[in-house]
């Protein structure tokens, strides 16, 4: 038997998720079948060389993470500070599994109920997306310019009562104008346009049942140095690291530029309340941002193909007229996408979508959706004139 036909080892990637999905609720799920059914037919695809020839069983016990719901944050928490993913638990327990593929004998070693791992296809638009990355050209910010990102957010408004739940698609449009020297001041815009899309009810209905229906969110302009519109205090402004909510520079300049690790920095940051969707909506956060840089950027798309359920939801979404290729990853209530055009290797933006009938949603309902866009304004508060 040759090395080239066993299973590798797992990384602590996949060990993690696998671990998030162990001690899941156990039942009959076509669908879990199938995706176990692929996970084998690819790992008996593979030529990978592992360091052992042998499988062995062992037993062990492992706390599966709980999913819970992400809400959209308001302006005033877009830098927020999201708490870490928990250590990362070891998997010690999993079968060996011996399966005869095309006559040979093919050893490797199987966690039940583990997600399988992105698909060919996801992987296939990453690799192309960071390719065209690479080859593309930043914009560069000269001095008194401004990077200009505006972002076209449609956020779920739900509102529940006596007469019967509502809920509805409400239009923000987020504009931030970057200096070339991010210490300097920056201009946060935002605007509710009033356009709504109703998702539970109609307008009519929720006026009738005394529904608010005019939007919520804050509208108006802040200017701070450093993109802190609301640190706690002036003093403190200037003060924060970064992170994926805010990719400070100096933050990117840390981050790793191998595709492996920087997964693993990513699966680290982010919090394991909705398992392996968590790192997608991290990696969305940094690159919505607009201040991601080329090189960055391709790492990350490279780092996203080893996201364990990523898959192409859709080869041509439309957000607001932008067309690109959607990835996504279902969470079992919901499909946390990005949209990317792999062609160009711009990010577009992310949607979610229900999967299941819960929470006042029928499975396929958009609960959100944003488009981004980027340019270079000569002067703060005026848009890109190309």
């Amino acid at each position: 038997m040759s090395d080239d036909n066993v299973r590798r080892i797992w990384t602590d990637a996949e060990l993690d998720a696998a671990l998030a999905a162990f001690n899941a609720d156990v039942r009959t799920d076509e669908r879990v079948i199938a995706r176990a059914r692929a996970t084998l037919a690819a790992t008996a695809a593979t030529t990978t060389t592992a360091t052992t020839t042998t499988a062995t069983a062992t037993t062990a016990t492992a706390t599966a993470a709980t999913a819970t719901t992400r809400q959209e944050t308001d302006v005033t928490t877009t830098h927020e500070s999201r708490p870490r993913r928990s250590k990362r638990r070891w998997l010690a327990g999993a079968a060996a599994v011996a399966v005869l593929v095309a006559g040979g004998l093919v050893v490797q070693t199987v966690s039940f109920g583990r997600r399988a791992p992105a698909t060919a296809e996801a992987v296939a638009t990453l690799d192309r997306a960071a390719a065209r990355t690479i080859g593309a050209v930043d914009h560069e910010v000269g001095p008194g310019q401004y990077r200009y990102v505006a972002t076209r957010a449609w956020w779920m408004a739900s509102t529940g009562g006596d007469q019967g739940e509502f809920a509805r698609l409400v239009e923000n449009v987020l504009e931030t104008w970057v200096p070339a020297d991010p210490r300097a001041e920056w201009l946060l815009r935002r605007d509710v346009t009033g356009n709504q899309r109703w998702v539970v009810g109609t307008e009519e209905q929720a006026k009738a049942a005394g529904v608010d229906t005019r939007g919520g969110w804050p509208e108006g302009e802040w200017r701070a140095p450093c993109g802190e519109f609301f640190a706690p205090s002036p003093e403190r402004r200037c003060a924060e690291a970064g992170s994926w909510q805010h990719p400070t520079a100096e933050w990117q300049a840390g981050l790793p530029t191998d595709p492996d690790a920087l997964f693993e920095r990513l699966a680290a940051d982010a919090p394991d309340d909705r398992g392996d969707a968590e790192l997608l909506v991290y990696a969305a956060d940094a690159l919505r941002s607009g201040l991601i840089g080329k090189d960055v950027r391709a790492t990350l798309y490279q780092a996203l193909a080893k996201l364990p359920g990523l898959e192409v939801s859709e080869q041509r979404a439309n957000l607001d007229g932008r067309t690109g290729t959607a990835l996504g990853i279902d969470d079992g209530s919901r499909r946390q996408e990005i949209i990317i055009d792999p062609e160009t290797g711009r990010f577009i933006g992310e949607r979610q979508v229900a999967t299941d009938d819960s929470g006042g949603f029928k499975a396929g309902t958009v609960l959100t959706f944003t488009s981004v866009t980027t340019g270079v304004a000569d002067a703060i508060g005026q848009q890109p004139t190309a």
